[in-house]
């Protein structure tokens, strides 16, 4: 089965949101790069998810 990915709604969850926050800020930090993080849903395509 193939999954679908949509962006996440994570609006009403700030702390979810927070922690992405943190490690984007981590991850510049070791790059020495900008880093933007990008929080997908996945789901089953044809399935019940």
């Amino acid at each position: 089965m193939d999954r679908t990915f949509r962006i996440a709604e994570l609006d009403q969850e700030p702390e979810a949101l927070e922690q992405i926050r943190q490690l984007e800020e981590r991850l510049s930090e070791l790059k020495g790069t900008d880093i933007a993080l990008i929080a997908y849903s996945a789901s089953e395509e044809g399935g019940n998810g």
